[in-house]
């Protein structure tokens, strides 16, 4: 395939035709037509000493871990199998900094990514991450939309009644927030690439539905919990009026305590995890 660039272009038109999304990598002047037109176009340092050197290095790290494990059960051989397998870790190392001095050839200024290896390997990471880092906005924009949903609810159902939120309770549950929307986007890829794609945008039928649905559950407990709340709410109240003095109360705090459980289940629920995210 390396010299055969016509081929290329078209196995991306046929894949552009059907509405696929193509990712290409290539590491010569005839791959860069390919690397443009693909979705995802990678350039490969050509560098066949160096990867060469490569390979022989991790064939013999391989055959002395084999070796070590076999003197050790024997209870020999270690020194000489020690001093291979550090020639072979130099090696490795030479190898790595003769590719990071390698110029960046005709393929790199066509292509958005560049693999300082000679392996392939690089397309699939390119993958899980992406996948992963799509995954996460998605999961990010759905945890926004039932967040502010049931925050209007919220406090549309305290303005109706005079009732305010506290300084403090709103200053918790933003510190909560917070950590939670850090912790959610230090999800990291699977090893494995699973052979389902995710949605390809937030306003698809599947995050819709899940939105809406959400938010129905959510406002349905917060109606419910304001309404048995009332009873003990005294109409009199000196801080129930638009510029008084907050007085916590039972509908205030009632419904603080339904918002925080609907943030953490928001959190929960839509923290997608396998078969994207570990």
């Amino acid at each position: 395939a390396r010299h055969a660039p016509r081929q290329k272009e078209a196995i991306i038109a046929a894949f552009n035709a059907g509405g696929h999304n193509t990712l290409m990598c290539g590491d010569g002047t005839n791959d860069v037509g390919a690397l443009r037109r693909a979705h995802v176009g990678i350039s490969l340092i050509s560098a066949p000493h160096v990867e060469a050197k490569q390979r022989a290095a991790s064939a013999t790290m391989s055959r002395e871990k084999s070796e070590r494990k076999k003197a050790k059960k024997e209870g020999k051989g270690k020194a000489k199998s020690s001093s291979a397998f550090e020639e072979s870790l130099r090696q490795l190392r030479e190898a790595q900094e003769e590719l990071d001095s390698v110029e960046l050839g005709d393929a790199s200024i066509a292509s958005p990514f560049t693999s300082r290896t000679v392996s392939i390997k690089c397309c699939k990471d390119v993958l899980q991450q992406g996948r992963c880092t799509l995954v996460t906005m998605l999961q990010i924009y759905k945890i926004l939309g039932v967040n502010c949903l049931v925050n209007a609810t919220v406090l549309s159902k305290l303005f109706l009644h005079g009732v305010k939120n506290g300084d403090r309770q709103l200053t918790i549950l933003g510190i909560g927030v917070a950590a939670l929307f850090f912790f959610v986007t230090r999800g990291k890829p699977l090893r494995t690439l699973s052979v389902t794609r995710p949605p390809a945008s937030v306003l698809c039928t599947q995050a819709l539905l899940s939105i809406a649905l959400q938010f129905l559950v959510h406002m349905g407990a917060i109606l419910l919990s304001a309404q048995a709340a009332l009873v003990f709410v005294d109409p009199y109240d000196p801080s129930m009026i638009p510029d008084g003095p907050f007085n916590p109360n039972t509908l205030n705090s009632c419904t603080f305590l339904i918002s925080a459980i609907a943030t953490v289940n928001t959190f929960a629920i839509n923290y997608r995890g396998e078969p994207f995210m570990e």
